[in-house]
């Protein structure tokens, strides 16, 4: 048998189909890259006394500093007034860390995270004369070397958290242009510098949970559990009862957003669950104060567990206030190393809206056909509520290596002051939940 004629038949194959950017009729687009709106205006700046001007391009109107983010060009012009006597136009790009911690040991680091130097002209003989106007493109760089290691390059910021030990965290970049001016005796530089914000811009990979399809009077963690219970992400801990109050211990559970990952905009959902002996949950009911509810009291108990949980089994006289406070935040810890030595303390940037939730319907349909005595019997009190940064709070977290910020949501049962510790029955207890903040919202729109 010759070659050719063992080789198997070939037809010409279809011409592969056409590719648009958008979906066509009967298309669906099932994956894609986001892609960022790139601002249209401009960022001016004039420094008189050197008679320069700098002008950045893709810049928001009305901007009080220019913005890049993760590798973001930075695309502009230099004008000179008057360019007699120049040598040299350089660009700079600095981008400095500097780090502080306050105590015994007090020291003090600088780090440079960014140096690029480009020369926009130089004299020569085929260019005597430097033009009145330079124009410039560079990329910032995506990450930094330190100790041998490399990092992300972090976020403009200013953190000062005083006290013993205390810290400070201060990331700044800058844009220089450097001109080498001719003088009668020695060469002079005149340097003018831009500083501008770098935010890296980060947002997470599925869509914050919502009503959307779900009657607005029904909480979202009881239209979702059973359905679609991988979309919470669930933390719980045990609340102890002291010893003399004679009360069994309590679970708590907390429930997020599985991916637990937000922006600096969103409203997270939550949702609490204190299960346990009714007497201990009407104990812990009778002092129960929330924090930030959604009416603005500042007082506010969750409903009882069922019908015959009423005040009858509240405290003593003397002791019916509200003094025991359930509150979730988001706390922020910042930790800095320097000279070896590490210092690390929390801060809140986001406090939440707690609002009872009515028991459920099957416990009262129980209670009505006369359960075990609320001594004995295992009751529930529910909570839900929503969270946010607070609005001054710019950028999400991140690990430049010297310095690192991680965020947390975090449940807190406590006396609201140290000296109702005492009367208190039982003890604190904090539940933090690791999470992530980024800078932008989830959003479905592929190409604006």
């Amino acid at each position: 048998m010759s070659p050719a004629e063992s080789l198997p038949g070939y037809t010409v194959s279809c011409p592969p189909p056409f590719y648009s950017p958008r979906a066509n009729d009967g298309e669906e687009v099932l994956a894609a890259t986001r892609v960022y709106r790139t601002p249209t205006g401009s960022f001016t700046a004039r420094c008189h006394c050197s008679n320069v001007t700098v002008t950045l391009r893709e810049q928001d109107e009305d901007v009080e500093i220019p913005v890049y983010h993760q590798q973001g060009h930075l695309i502009g012009s230099v004008y000179h007034r008057s360019t007699e006597n120049f040598l040299q136009v350089l660009l700079k790009v600095e981008g400095k860390l500097k780090l502080n911690v306050m105590g015994q040991n007090s020291g003090s680091s600088s780090v440079k995270i960014v140096e690029e130097s480009y020369e926009l002209w130089s004299k020569s003989p085929e260019t005597p004369i430097c033009p009145a106007t330079l124009h410039f493109v560079t990329m910032l760089p995506s990450t930094f070397r330190e100790g041998g290691k490399e990092f992300p390059l972090p976020p403009s910021h200013k953190i000062s958290l005083p006290g013993i030990p205390g810290l400070a965290s201060q990331c700044s970049y800058t844009l220089k242009i450097i001109s080498v001016i001719r003088g009668p005796l020695w060469n002079k530089n005149k340097i003018f510098g831009l500083n501008f914000k770098y935010s890296p811009r980060n947002r997470p990979s599925f869509p914050l949970l919502n009503h959307c399809g779900i009657p607005s009077d029904c909480p979202l963690f009881v239209a979702t559990i059973k359905s679609a219970p991988e979309i919470w992400f669930e933390k719980s801990a045990v609340l102890n009862a002291r010893p003399s109050s004679g009360l069994g211990p309590i679970e708590v559970q907390i429930f997020i957003p599985s991916e637990r990952k937000f922006g600096l905009a969103d409203e997270v959902p939550f949702h609490i669950q204190l299960t346990g002996p009714a007497l201990s949950l009407q104990m812990l009911y009778s002092h129960l104060r929330l924090e930030h509810v959604d009416d603005g009291s500042s007082v506010l108990a969750l409903s009882p567990p069922s019908p015959t949980l009423t005040r009858r089994h509240s405290s003593p006289t003397g002791n019916t206030n509200h003094f025991i406070a359930l509150r979730v935040s988001l706390i922020r810890q910042v930790c800095v190393e320097v000279r070896d030595q590490t210092v690390w303390k929390s801060f809140t940037i986001g406090e939440g809206r707690v609002h009872p939730l009515p028991p459920p319907f099957e416990s009262v349909i129980q209670d009505s056909k006369g359960g075990s005595s609320s001594s004995s019997r295992i009751a529930s009190l529910d909570g839900a509520g929503d969270i946010k940064c607070f609005s001054e709070v710019d950028h999400g977290y991140f690990d430049a290596g010297r310095v690192k910020v991680q965020d947390y949501l975090v449940l807190e049962t406590a006396p609201l002051k140290p000296s109702d510790s005492s009367r208190s029955p039982f003890f604190p207890l904090k539940i933090p939940v690791p999470i992530c903040i980024v800078s932008e919202s989830w959003s479905e729109t592929i190409i604006p």
